[in-house]
């Protein structure tokens, strides 16, 4: 073992009559700990959450949506006439999956309880499943009873409507029809078929799914759809692949990929992350002046034998380092005891969401805990990094005393 390493170690070690140093060296340990430890939960949580919420909208929602460039202000759009070809056409661009045709609306949903508004998706069963996770969403019903007479509500919407399997809703659009007294809203009877559960409340309690042709019909439009969903094999290049499509099928079509659908809520999770980081940061700042008070009485109690170390041919680069080697050693423990505390609490919590939501209030049930190896390098080089900056004034002030000087008083 080094010299410097030894006789730092050694001075760590306080006697019975320095048990104040020792006190507030396990402070300083306790705070780069606690810091350390509270900033990979916090880190963990915000990845958690993004990573959560992008899975569940991904499940949900497509990652790149073809729309008409033309749309008529105040009715839904219904501007793509032959669909067929032109969703062969995007599944022939590079780095497409697959695509589906779907029809968007907002419509009236009414029980014999409860009446609601609600999104209706009229979707091809077989289609949609490539291009979401409604088929493994079903917590109730099968895919396989879903007919033309039927619909597809969430576990929210349900319970709103207070509806089962079996149970016929009527679905109340918002374009008309003309009769003898007028114009009157298209509507039809359908049967719940199947509920899902996505594990977002905004879906869950206010989207419907049913067949393509009975969406159609319902609206009283052609056999044409208002939007194409496209699935991509790499997230981060939905935008770029976006664009590749609309240079195949023309410019009388828009693209809009996931990240500029939910632009505002990544956004903020990315700046929640960074304000994070920064403030949480500040608790191993502070635990550091603990190092450096630390330090600082460790040079007036050993000044005495900082003076024999010099007079015994020790230099003043081997006092620096001994205290160097002091904060230093104070920031690794307690970085590795908050690394530790921080990933272990993380894995329990997520493991069994120990932190439930309220699913009215937020998107998920329960808070998600993510850590990662990355996240736990960077705090841990920051950390030791500041308790390495917090050494330089302590080991300089005890690098320049002088031996002469230091023993006359003693």
């Amino acid at each position: 073992m080094k010299f410097e390493l030894l006789v730092a170690i050694r001075y760590l070690r306080a006697k019975r009559k320095q048990a104040v140093i020792s006190i507030i060296t396990l402070i300083s340990i306790v705070g780069v700990a606690a810091g350390v430890a509270a900033l990979i939960i916090a880190l963990a949580v915000t990845r958690g959450f993004r990573e959560d919420l992008e899975k569940k909208l991904l499940g949900t929602q497509a990652h790149v949506n073809i729309l008409p460039r033309e749309r008529t202000p105040g009715v839904p759009n219904y501007g793509i006439q032959d669909y067929t070809r032109v969703t062969k056409e995007i599944e022939q661009v590079p780095g497409v999956v697959t695509a589906a045709p779907a029809v968007y609306v907002k419509v009236l949903l009414a029980s014999e309880a409860q009446s609601t508004g609600a999104v209706l998706k009229g979707m091809i069963p077989e289609m949609e499943s490539r291009v979401s996770a409604l088929s493994e969403n079903i917590v109730e019903g099968s895919l396989n009873d879903f007919r033309e007479d039927s619909i597809i509500i969430g576990k929210e919407l349900a319970k709103t409507l207070g509806s089962f399997i079996g149970d016929r809703l009527n679905v109340v659009s918002p374009t008309t029809r003309i009769s003898p007294i007028g114009d009157i809203p298209r509507n039809r009877s359908l049967a719940v078929a199947a509920i899902f559960e996505s594990g977002l409340y905004e879906f869950d309690s206010a989207w419907a799914y049913i067949p393509l042709q009975a969406a159609q019909r319902l609206l009283g439009v052609g056999d044409v759809v208002n939007v194409i969903e496209v699935r991509v094999d790499d997230l981060d290049q939905a935008r770029a692949i976006g664009d590749k499509i609309i240079q195949r099928i023309g410019s009388d079509f828009d693209a809009s990929d996931w990240t500029t659908t939910n632009a505002t809520v990544f956004q903020a999770l990315s700046l929640e992350r960074k304000m994070t980081f920064i403030v949480i940061g500040l608790i191993v700042v502070v635990a550091a002046l603990n190092i450096v008070a630390t330090l600082i009485m460790m040079v007036l109690e050993k000044t005495r034998d900082i003076a024999i170390l010099l007079s015994m041919g020790a230099t003043n680069e081997n006092i620096r380092r001994i205290f160097i080697l002091q904060g230093v050693i104070i920031g690794i423990v307690g970085t590795v005891s908050g690394v530790l505390v921080g990933d272990a609490f993380s894995y329990f919590a997520d493991k069994y969401h120990l932190i439930p939501l309220a699913p009215e209030v937020y998107p998920i049930a329960y808070i998600p805990f993510k850590p990662t190896l990355l996240d736990a390098a960077i705090v841990a080089g920051s950390a030791i990094l500041i308790s390495f900056l917090a050494t330089i004034y302590p080991s300089a002030a005890a690098a320049k005393l002088q031996p002469v000087e230091a023993l006359r008083y003693e």
